[in-house]
């Protein structure tokens, strides 16, 4: 889409802008505060993340979401646990790693470890209620879990193409404000601005 006059005056003036604070600012002071905006949006990824797999290890499922294949009951026996924290791949906070024993509904007994203090040490005197879904010929990707809403794995479904999406958006401003740090904001927009040119002229001449 073309810019309009107003468009390319107001860029030029944001671009003059920056610039200006840029070249007071000096060439160390001003690449220092791009790089600050880089670690400030590396941190705000980060953070981002582990707060989401907070919220997703409040979900004790199995994460399916689809009618088919259909959860399996099951019974689980808790052995040993260990707590992980207070920053883990779980998120923030205190979370139980398990190692249980699973009694399937058709008579297999599966050793596995679920995470996200789906059972705790508290459940090692009695048998726990447990689902299974498998994926696969001959059940080779097994899931374990507590019975859960499935409205629950569908909110978790859609909480994880929010996260990606908004991953993706914070690191392209990592990378914009990584480039703008190596090179400088003049020298930056300078590469822009040619490029914006060779493109107009481009388009010119097809017409």
């Amino acid at each position: 889409m073309a810019l309009n006059d107003g468009d390319v005056d107001q860029t030029a003036r944001v671009q003059g802008e920056q610039i200006a604070v840029y070249e007071r600012r000096g060439p160390f002071w001003g690449r220092l505060t791009q790089f600050a905006v880089v670690v400030a949006l590396a941190a705000g990824t980060v953070g981002w993340t582990l707060a989401l797999d907070t919220v997703a290890s409040f979900y004790p499922g199995t994460g399916m979401v689809r009618s088919t294949p259909s959860e399996r009951p099951a019974k689980a026996t808790v052995n040993d646990c260990r707590k992980v924290g207070p920053v883990s791949a779980d998120g923030f906070g205190y979370w139980w790693h398990c190692a249980v024993t699973v009694r399937t509904s058709d008579g297999r007994e599966v050793r596995t470890v679920v995470r996200h203090s789906t059972v705790t040490p508290g459940d090692r005197s009695r048998p726990v209620e447990f689902r299974e879904v498998c994926h696969g010929k001959g059940n080779t990707d097994c899931r374990y879990g507590r019975p859960a809403w499935r409205i629950w794995a569908l909110a978790l479904a859609a909480l994880g193409i929010v996260r990606r999406g908004v991953v993706l958006l914070l690191l392209m401003c990592v990378g914009f404000y990584l480039l703008r740090t190596v090179v400088g904001v003049p020298r930056y927009y300078a590469w822009v601005n040619r490029r914006g040119e060779g493109r107009r002229c481009a388009s010119r001449r097809g017409r």
